[in-house]
């Protein structure tokens, strides 16, 4: 048996404790760099693809997380940025 599959069945059967690691896959400082790429400023950023300023600050200050939809979103604008300029104003419009 595996060593993961093991430490499962120790843990089922009440024989220890499960290791747990939390990653932000999303940290304030990437939110930042994303939004200083895109736009000037939080405001710019909220113009150019309606996610709210006060939203957007929440996350760069850590006082909130992205939501997985909203993750995944920024990660599509991190990597094809004018695909999602280019819908936000198909939406806009």
């Amino acid at each position: 048996m595996a060593g993961s599959l093991r430490e499962v069945r120790d843990w089922q059967q009440g024989r220890g404790a499960l290791q747990v690691v939390n990653r932000n896959p999303m940290p304030p400082e990437r939110l930042r760099a994303i939004r200083k790429r895109l736009a000037k400023s939080a405001r710019d950023f909220e113009q150019k693809f309606g996610i709210p300023a006060a939203t957007l600050n929440n996350w760069e200050q850590g006082r909130r997380a992205p939501d997985p939809a909203a993750r995944l979103l920024l990660e599509v604008m991190e990597r094809e940025p004018e695909a999602v300029e280019r819908a936000a104003a198909a939406t806009a419009a």
